[in-house]
């Protein structure tokens, strides 16, 4: 098929070659300009063939046609029904059911994934030249991805090699795993196999991690995340930690009667988009088969984890990107410091600065994420002080920058609750209607004697006004609680857990941070209080965990300080060595979320 890429030359392009200037505009490889010089459309500026030694002037019209310039595979045209999740100029992704090879070979001639695409191709009247990116085994079901055209080929095949192509898999496999865990084994392929691989010193690195979705005890539903790409990594790995996919002929038992095919199906394919630079996320259905024997599962998560609450709501993982929206606070107003524990920060430290905007704060938040996070939607977070304490014509400005984001899925609001007055509440109310809006508040203790002592300022009667005031606007409460305050014992700090559950929708549970620049760090220099251990605190966490009702996502179980503001506990500082704790705690203890209302 023909595709055609333009551009213009700017000034800043004045006397550049051809070639430098394809290399800079489209990062074109070496052996794809090789291709191109050889038609006569190939490269064109202002519609006339060049060589690309030639030089550019300012507002030359280059052209690259990096369509199939009448060039077809050949495959047998075979009529199938083809599953297409997404299709453009540049791209098509097919949830791919199993049993079907992607390629022609010597045993499959015209029953291919290839040889549906030809057919669907030619009835439009055009050719296909197969460029499969991400092919999968016959018996693997799931996203299957092929560029039309050898430019799109060439900048996702990079992608690829770069590990910029995020893939996720759904994996049946026998056992129980831990609820997550990652595998690190070499891979090898012993000279007198042809197909089998085993993990062995002598192979090449290869990593998976994988999180346990669903569960019975003696199978689980996983989703697996390979980190690199080896010949059979996910079969081998599984199956090197004694957790085989079922019915898997190479590594495990094809005898055992629950498919007939092993159970693996790639479920979610993220990259950028070669021509136009936007990140998608593809995601594929699993296959039928294996969604009949997931439904007899159990989720598999000792409490409802943020992430597991998105992906169920949402249908996707969302990234959260900390906000200033350059307010303050009712109590840092009048020579007043905030409450207590409160750092000058507003807890808003790893929030941009306030002097950018809204949309340049979500681009650097964006950027930063991009290493780690990329082709997933965002949680827009208004983190600092009080996100509700300024004229409504000022938080509408803010807001609505955020939401007019196409990336930003949800918008999520830390405030108090005595600063939510009707005309805010009605436009909290509008924003919920363009996209999801949560409110956070600040709660922190359900008893007023202990908020006195630390100067929150209201009492709790405020917040339970506030959260039916947001529920009847439909917007979704999440409210913080600290474990840890000083004078409260281990009965009040779950009565607090009580009480919140009939009123919010989800939760953040904090232990106390005594941190440089709040009022406490600067009386624990000299008066020093008592603070929770970290054994004591994990247990508290989960019996608060047996006490939440199950419809409640539990967005927080311990706090990310920053290390140089960090007074005491020093503990709190590892939050990943807490969470391990708290979930060993859990499994323990054999805790689930409400199993002890």
């Amino acid at each position: 098929m023909e595709r055609k890429l333009y551009a213009k030359v700017p000034a800043s392009a004045e006397g550049c070659s051809v070639k430098d200037f394809l290399r800079k505009t489209w990062g074109l490889s070496a052996s794809l300009l090789i291709d191109l010089k050889k038609w006569e459309d190939g490269i064109t500026v202002n519609g006339n063939r060049v060589i690309v030694t030639d030089r550019l002037s300012e507002g030359d019209r280059v052209c690259i046609s990096v369509g199939d310039h009448g060039a077809d595979s050949g495959f047998v045209a075979t009529n199938m029904p083809l599953d297409i999740l997404y299709e453009d100029s540049d791209l098509i992704l097919l949830n791919k059911p199993p049993f079907l090879p992607c390629h022609p070979s010597k045993g499959h001639v015209d029953d291919t994934l290839a040889n549906g695409l030809t057919a669907y191709f030619h009835e439009k009247g055009e050719t296909f030249v197969s460029r499969c990116v991400l092919r999968l085994d016959a018996n693997t079901s799931g996203a299957v991805l092929f560029a039309k055209n050898a430019y799109a080929h060439d900048q996702l095949r990079r992608q690829l090699a770069e590990g910029a192509v995020k893939k996720e898999y759904h994996a049946l496999v026998h056992g129980q795993p831990p609820l997550r865990g990652g595998i690190n084994a070499p891979i090898y392929r012993p000279e007198a196999a042809t197909v089998q691989r085993i993990v062995d010193p002598r192979g090449k690195d290869a990593l998976t991690e994988y999180e346990t979705e669903k569960t019975d005890g003696n199978l689980s539903l996983l989703r697996v995340f390979p980190r690199t790409g080896r010949t059979h990594q996910i079969r081998l790995h599984l199956s090197h930690i004694g957790h085989p996919l079922v019915s898997d002929f190479l590594y495990g038992d094809e005898g055992d009667g629950i498919l007939s095919r092993h159970g693996l199906h790639c479920s979610s394919l993220a990259f950028v988009h070669p021509v136009t630079g936007k990140s998608l996320q593809i995601k594929a259905p699993l296959a039928p088969d294996m969604q009949e024997v997931a439904q007899g599962l159990f989720r598999a998560e000792r409490y409802r984890s943020l992430d597991h609450h998105l992906r169920e709501t949402y249908g996707e993982k969302l990234v959260k990107i900390p906000l200033n929206g350059g307010f303050s606070c009712p109590n840092r107003e009048n020579g007043k410091r905030g409450c207590s524990f409160c750092s000058a920060g507003g807890s808003g430290e790893f929030a941009p600065s306030p002097l950018l905007s809204v949309q340049e704060q979500l681009r650097v938040g964006k950027e930063a994420l991009s290493s780690k996070w990329s082709g997933y939607r965002y949680i827009a977070y208004f983190q600092a002080y009080t996100n509700t304490y300024a004229p409504v014509s000022v938080l509408r400005e803010r807001f609505s920058a955020a939401i007019t984001d196409p990336e930003v899925a949800v918008l999520s609001v830390a405030t108090r609750p005595d600063c939510l007055s009707e005309e805010i509440l009605e436009l909290l109310a509008d924003l919920n209607r363009q996209k999801p809006l949560w409110v956070e508040l600040g709660l922190q203790t359900a008893w007023d004697k202990t908020a006195e002592s630390f100067g929150r300022g209201y009492p709790r009667s405020v917040y339970e006004s506030a959260v039916s005031a947001l529920h009847e606007r439909g917007i979704s409460v999440i409210t913080h609680l600290i474990f840890g305050l000083p004078g409260e014992t281990e009965e009040q700090m779950l009565e607090s857990v009580r009480y919140v559950s009939s009123h919010t929708d989800g939760i953040k549970i904090q232990m106390l941070q005594i941190l440089k620049g709040s009022l406490w760090g600067e009386q624990c220099e000299t008066h020093p209080f008592p603070l929770l251990s970290e054994s004591e605190y994990v247990s508290l966490v989960a019996r608060a965990i047996a006490l939440l009702p199950a419809h409640i996502a539990v967005h927080r179980l311990t706090g990310d300080p920053p290390a140089d503001l960090l007074i005491a506990p020093k503990w709190t500082a590892d939050k990943k060595k807490v969470l391990a704790h708290i979930d060993a705690e859990l499994s323990a203890n054999n805790v689930v979320q409400g199993c002890d209302l």
